[in-house]
């Protein structure tokens, strides 16, 4: 068996430490040994038929349930379990995921239900990842699927409500970094939610964003921005002119005295355009990982551009 600690496991999972051992409380899994100091060593095959199933379930009940049948079936065991509503988790019986159970409700119009759907979610997984790995796919399906239509808006707007309340729930910012993000996303697009979601994921860390639009004259970014001194500047929306962006870009290099870090997230820039600027990963978790990296000096910084002279 190759154990590992509780640290790494609620890590590989997405979820506190506390949470973790509440699940081993109430539902007697995973199911840790203890080191000769009292310390919780988890089996990390549990761990991972525990993270599996997370994806799957719209619970965090039946993610035990379906984890417990995994790991035992993996083991030779292949048992049925019941699940918390009496259906049978072995067997033909498919759980809709998260993600389909979230969007049903919107094309119902239903917002009870989809705030319990997130809330459910909430129990599984952090806020950052209930957000990446379900709210944000939710809307994205509905744009795929009804593109256009009442459905998407009403899903759309929910969402941004629902992303607005949590960012007045995030802490002060605590770190001594300042990000601007340019945002010239589309208010009505499943990006504009992204970047929203961007936002949310670096307030959550410390990080105090600013985000101005890409429509912002650049004497006026200038200005406000010369009594601070960001430390990255993020393009967002992909309809923005590249000339424009250049303009405002050269604007806050001079607002910051010197060479800036420039990133690109669902914004106008191309792969094969050589430019300067790294694109950020398209999910909001993953690109605040990188822009913490950057900011706190712990990875090569991306190419900096230099202002004009």
């Amino acid at each position: 068996m190759t154990a590992i600690r509780t640290t790494a496991a609620s890590e590989l999972l997405g979820v506190s430490a506390s949470t973790l051992r509440g699940w081993e409380r109430r539902y007697g899994f995973p199911t840790p040994q203890r080191t000769g100091g009292g310390h919780r060593q988890y089996d990390l095959g549990e761990i991972e038929a525990l993270r599996e199933a997370m994806g799957r379930a719209p619970d965090a009940a039946t993610a035990v349930a379906l984890a417990r049948r995994d790991h035992d079936a993996g083991r030779g065991g292949g048992r049925d379990l019941a699940d918390p509503f009496g259906s049978r988790v072995g067997g033909s019986r498919e759980h809709a995921s998260p993600v389909d159970r979230l969007r049903r409700a919107l094309r119902r119009f239903d917002e009870a239900e989809a705030d319990r759907v997130v809330e459910d979610s909430l129990h599984l997984r952090s806020l950052e990842r209930s957000v990446d790995e379900l709210l944000l796919p939710a809307i994205d399906g509905l744009d795929r699927e009804h593109p256009g239509s009442v459905e998407y808006a009403f899903g759309h707007r929910w969402a941004g409500r629902w992303l607005a309340a949590a960012t007045r729930t995030a802490p002060p910012a605590h770190r001594p970094h300042l990000v601007v993000v340019v945002d010239g996303t589309d208010h009505s697009s499943v990006d504009a939610l992204r970047v929203q979601a961007l936002d949310l994921a670096l307030r959550r860390a410390g990080v105090l964003p600013i985000a101005v639009g890409a429509e912002l004259q650049p004497t006026e970014l200038s200005r406000a921005l010369g009594r601070i001194e960001p430390a990255a500047l993020v393009l967002s929306g992909r309809g923005v002119a590249l000339d424009r962006l250049g303009r405002l870009v050269f604007a806050a290099q001079r607002a910051a005295g010197g060479e800036l870090p420039v990133l690109d997230f669902h914004g106008p820039l191309v792969e094969a355009r050589t430019t300067g600027v790294e694109r950020l990963d398209p999910a909001p978790l993953v690109a605040r990982s990188r822009l913490l990296q950057i900011l706190d000096g712990d990875a090569e910084a991306p190419i900096r551009i230099r202002r004009a002279r």
